[in-house]
Parts: structure tokens; sequence; C-alpha cells
């Protein structure tokens, strides 16, 4: 019997454009769903996402991403606890069929569940986008959301203003810590 792998081409390296890339969430989907379990209650949250894609090898990325997550029909809250961004680290991997997963881990040593995003690579506007579901703690609270995450480059609008808030990229990666070998 022939092996399989001897006429497939090695397609882990089609995504390899994605290392150092940067990817932030349009404004039509900002909106995410906050559950409180222990009312049963329901809400909306803005969420800006941002990720820096940093290196890719074989079908495996990692970088840093960083968020912020605010009530809904608020302004974007500019002092305490609220107005903090997270950073998280993140690995992922993408098929060669597009099929993406993605590990988002707090830095440190901090005691924490991951949250795990799972998606797509798909054509937005002619361009490639990522196209994510994730669910993940906020307090006692869960939340879902779903987004397109969109490419951006230095010198782009939405490089200079997020969606949603009074940052740039380069503000939100702040501080965050990437992953080495």
């Amino acid at each position: 019997m022939a092996d399989p792998t001897a006429t497939t081409p090695d397609t882990r390296m089609q995504w390899r454009w994605l290392a150092d890339t940067y990817w932030y969430v349009p404004k039509p989907d900002l909106p995410a769903l906050e559950l409180d379990p222990d009312t049963n209650g329901l809400s909306w949250l803005v969420d800006q996402t941002v990720w820096h894609v940093s290196g890719y090898a074989n079908g495996y990325f990692w970088g840093a991403t960083a968020a912020l997550l605010y009530d809904a029909g608020e302004s974007m809250p500019t002092s305490g606890p609220a107005s903090r961004i997270s950073h998280l680290t993140m690995i992922g991997t993408v098929m060669a069929n597009g099929q993406v997963q993605i590990t988002f881990l707090p830095g440190g040593r901090r005691a924490s569940t991951p949250t795990i995003g799972f998606g797509q690579m798909v054509k937005v506007g002619g361009e490639w986008a990522f196209e994510m579901q994730m669910t993940t703690d906020r307090g006692s609270s869960r939340v879902l959301h779903w987004a397109h995450m969109l490419q951006t480059r230095e010198g782009d609008a939405n490089w200079n203003q997020l969606p949603g808030l009074e940052y740039s990229v380069p503000e939100m990666l702040e501080g965050a810590t990437y992953p080495t070998f």
C-alpha cells in the first residue's frame, strides 16, 4: 500500500503569512452575550479584542492577545477595574482547510481556566479573516462571543483607533508578554 503522504502536498506552510500580523474586532461584531448564572439574566457587552500573531510554524501560531469588555450602552470605562485591559498569551493551530483552534491563557502562574476559541479562516471583503467563537468567564458570569477578526496594519484607521474603544492597537498590546522558544 502506498504512503498517502507521498502524493499529498505539505500544506502546513500555506498559512505562514500569519506570522507578525495584527487582528481586531470590527464594529458590527463587538456585541458579546453575558449570562449571570445566579439570576439567569442576560446582558450585552462590548468586546474588543486584539491579537498579535507573532510567530507561525508547521500549522501552529502564537502571540499575544489584549481584550477589553464593558457593558453595552455605557461609555468605555476609563478608571477602575473595568478599565483594565486583559493580556493573554495565545497559542493556536490552523489546518490546511482553514479550521482554527486557539487557546488563550493569562500570563504568569495564575491558576485560571483557559479560554478556547474555535473557528475558520474565511474571506471577508476579499481579505482573509478569522471567523471565531469562544466562551469565557467574566467574574461569576459567562460570556459568549463570535466575531470576524480582521487584519489591521500600521497606518490603517482601525490601527490608530479601535472600534468601540479609545485605544490604538499598540496601546492595547502595551505590556503584553509573548511566548518564546
